[in-house]
């Protein structure tokens, strides 16, 4: 008759297999010898919706760079002899016979930088032309400008405004006379500002 020695090992390893099988049923906890079982990926739940895309950021409003254009015979004269200062007969300009300034109030729309265009125009003496100053709000707005020629010529600015009445001012400055000799006079032909950022 033939012999299994190993007959009683392989019997008793099954059972000890089989029970351990039977108990990780039981418990859900695999064998320490067996691996675990990978559990499926869960499906997506019926009926769910994607989540909407993210909002793209919305265009900024386009700047309105109409130019605002200045009505000169709104101009409230500074200090000084009224038949100095004034509309000159016969041309859309205001004449300055001597230092003084010439003061608008402009309505601007909204914040941002602005280009001012000063039109003006020189009766020179001694050689020397007409110089004016800018301001808004009394702050100085550039460096002191001298015109360049006799005829109108726009001498541009740029300046941050905010929005809503603002003062803006053109001083002549540098005024000589001498009767029948020489005569320095400023000539303001035109303001306009127009937003630029």
């Amino acid at each position: 008759r033939p012999s299994f020695p190993n007959l009683k090992e392989i019997l008793m390893r099954r059972m000890t297999l089989g029970l351990a099988l039977l108990a990780a049923r039981a418990t859900g906890t695999p064998p320490a010898d067996l691996p675990a079982a990978k559990k499926p990926d869960a499906a997506p739940a019926m009926g769910a919706k994607p989540a909407p895309p993210a909002e793209a950021p919305k265009p900024a409003a386009p700047i309105d760079r109409t130019p605002i254009k200045v009505d000169l015979s709104k101009v409230k004269w500074g200090e000084g002899p009224a038949e100095l200062f004034g509309h000159e007969k016969g041309a859309s300009r205001l004449f300055y016979y001597t230092n003084g300034t010439a003061e608008f109030i402009v309505k601007v729309p909204a914040d941002g930088e602005y280009a001012i265009g000063v039109t003006a125009s020189s009766q020179p003496a001694q050689n020397v032309h007409a110089k004016f100053k800018l301001t808004v709000d009394g702050q100085a707005v550039g460096a002191e400008t001298s015109c360049t020629a006799e005829e109108a010529k726009e001498y541009a600015f740029t300046s941050k405004l905010a929005a809503g009445d603002r003062k803006v001012a053109v001083h002549f400055t540098n005024d000589v006379y001498k009767q029948d000799e020489y005569d320095r006079n400023l000539y303001l032909n035109g303001l306009t500002l127009k937003r630029v950022k």
